[in-house]
C-alpha cells in the first residue's frame, strides 16, 4: 500500500504545532509522506515584529521549519518555505505536489473569523484535497 501525501501548513505559533501532534497520533512513519510549509506573507510597513529582509525572512522561515521537523523524527519529510499569500500557495502547493491530506489547525485570530481562521478558511473552501481541521 502506498503512503499518503500530507501536508502540514505552520504559521509558526505553537498552535501550529497541534496538527503535528495529531499526525503522529493517527498516523505512523510507515503510513505517510509528510511536507512541512511555512509561507512568508508580504507584509507592509509597520506589519512587522521583526526588521524585514529577505534572509532575515528566511531565517526564521528555516527556524519554524526545523522546530517542527524536530518532533517528527523517523517520518519520511520535506520542508518548504514560500513566499506569497498563505493560503494561495498552500492551494498552489497541495495541487503541484499532488497531496492526498491537508492538516490545519484553527486559528488563534480573534472576532468572527476564529471560527477555524482566514486562512483555514479559504483552503478549506478551495482546496480539492481532504483538510483536517485540528482544534485546539
Amino acid at each position: 500500500m502506498s503512503k499518503l501525501k500530507v501536508m502540514i501548513p505552520l504559521d509558526g505559533t505553537e498552535k501550529s504545532m497541534h496538527s503535528i501532534l495529531w499526525l503522529k497520533k493517527f498516523f505512523g512513519s510507515e503510513d505517510v509522506d509528510v511536507t512541512l510549509i511555512h509561507v512568508v506573507e508580504a507584509l507592509f510597513p509597520g506589519q512587522l515584529e521583526y526588521d524585514y529582509s529577505p534572509e532575515n525572512a528566511e531565517n526564521i522561515s528555516m527556524k519554524v521549519l526545523d522546530e517542527a521537523a524536530s518532533e517528527l523524527k523517523g517520518y519520511q519529510l520535506e520542508k518548504v518555505s514560500k513566499h506569497g499569500s498563505a493560503p494561495d500557495v498552500i492551494l498552489e502547493e497541495s495541487k503541484a505536489g499532488a497531496f492526498d491530506l491537508i492538516v490545519m489547525t484553527k486559528s488563534s485570530v480573534k472576532g468572527i473569523a476564529r471560527i477555524i481562521g482566514s486562512v483555514t478558511t479559504k483552503v478549506v473552501r478551495d482546496s480539492e484535497v481532504a483538510v483536517v481541521i485540528v482544534p485546539e
